[in-house]
């Protein structure tokens, strides 16, 4: 990973691990970034509640083949902190994936 960019993207790398090893993997980011410098991800932001949507499927789907998961937007911004973050806005697309 460079340590001098202005911006990093990480893109359906996140849902791919458990809650612990997401940390660990943008605490990683964190420590090579520059103060200033942004994070970007790209990653299914399932909606609360019980209404259908992919990523719900998607979910059941990492957690059986890798252990991971997707999550809610307060989800993300929970392991965002943790990793020495802040989330500051969530981009839907037409897509059912987000730029966090």
């Amino acid at each position: 990973m460079t340590h001098n960019a202005v911006a990093y993207l990480l893109r359906w790398i996140i849902h791919d691990w458990d809650h612990g090893h997401a940390v660990t993997i943008l605490r990683n980011c964190r420590s090579a970034m520059k103060k200033r410098a942004r994070l970007l991800l790209v990653e299914t932001v399932v909606p609360s509640g019980n209404d259908p949507h992919p990523g719900k499927v998607i979910d059941f789907d990492m957690l059986i083949a890798l252990g991971g998961q997707e999550r809610t937007e307060k989800e993300y911004a929970r392991l965002l902190e943790e990793g020495g973050f802040r989330l500051n806005r969530v981009f839907p697309t037409a897509s059912p994936m987000s730029v966090i």
